[in-house]
């Protein structure tokens, strides 16, 4: 059995970084970049852990390094109580994004992942070299208690239930589409009417954590439950189902039009009354005036506004 007393006075604090950088990153070369070191270190430090812990700790799969159980329980002391710490350093009032070097983790939909955060990389790619992001999806009733903590900096999305003790701020507005397969005998002059759309079998994204079950909702009311013939976590696996089947599926505009060329669908007009996707970004009352958080927000809504494919903010 592992002894915590015997390894709190003896263990390199240093090794718990690398630990962290690879618990976020599960690549040994990736965390080796944001550690600015060599993969030999990391792979060094990940061995003098193992012999420390009596444990593999991560293993190599196809897609980098998984962690072990015993890994599992561990990131949640090692890599929380590292974040606290990197939150109180970040706190001092000379924060600096072009020399400065930090990580910072926000909620995002697997939509905001592929057409919000992309932008936010390009702002950063030259004037803050040192910053680094991390995405996660947590369910609803966990986003808020996360941003109170500080595991988390920002979440980003359609999130209306998110109100009560946290700030927002729209960053732009948009709505839902329909989408067809290219050819689709349903479509007509690039339109879908309502007694179609009602008929048709649909595919349908569950996308916890976000207002998007407004969908399920909707098509429910409409009677339309059994006509869902497959339910899928995610959004971005919907262009592809529905171009290679009959099937259609409900999705907001900007992935539909990320997708316009990655898959042969139509995006029509939706024929049910939806509401508008009102997408903001927040964050805890306690950080609203951290520089570093200040800055993060700053610059994800400046690269919002300056993408062609999406609407601006009209008001803060």
């Amino acid at each position: 059995m592992l002894d915590i007393f015997a390894m709190n006075n003896k263990i390199d604090l240093n090794l718990l970084i690398v630990f962290d950088a690879v618990w976020r990153r599960r690549h040994i070369s990736r965390a080796a970049v944001e550690l600015n070191t060599s993969q030999p270190t990391v792979s060094n430090a990940l061995r003098r852990l193992r012999d420390f812990t009596g444990d593999a700790l991560f293993v190599r799969s196809g897609s980098g390094m998984e962690p072990t159980p015993f890994a599992e329980r561990l990131a949640t002391h090692w890599c929380d109580g590292l974040s606290s710490v990197r939150r109180g350093l970040a706190m001092r009032s000379d924060f600096n994004s072009a020399t400065d070097k930090r990580t910072f983790t926000i909620v995002m939909s697997d939509i905001a992942e592929a057409v919000i955060l992309p932008h936010l990389l390009n702002a950063c790619r030259e004037s803050a070299p040192g910053i680094f992001f991390s995405t996660i999806q947590l369910p609803m009733e966990q986003i808020l208690p996360a941003l109170r903590t500080g595991a988390v900096d920002l979440a980003v999305g359609f999130i209306p239930e998110l109100r009560s003790g946290v700030r927002q701020q729209l960053l732009f507005e948009s709505d839902y589409v329909a989408l067809a397969r290219r050819g689709h005998p349903g479509v007509k002059q690039s339109a879908i009417s309502k007694a179609i759309f009602l008929r048709e079998r649909h595919a349908l994204a569950k996308a916890e954590g976000t207002g998007h079950a407004i969908v399920e909702r909707t098509l429910r009311k409409h009677g339309l439950d059994s006509h869902i013939a497959v339910r899928v976590p995610h959004f971005l696996a919907l262009p592809m189902i529905v171009g290679s089947s009959d099937l259609v599926a409900t999705v907001p505009r900007p992935l539909g039009v990320l997708m316009a060329d990655a898959a042969p669908i139509e995006i029509l007009p939706h024929p049910l009354k939806l509401p508008k996707l009102i997408i903001r970004q927040f964050w805890h009352e306690r950080f609203d005036a951290e520089p570093a958080l200040m800055w993060l927000r700053k610059t994800l809504r400046a690269a919002v506004a300056n993408a062609s494919q999406l609407r601006p903010p009209r008001s803060n």
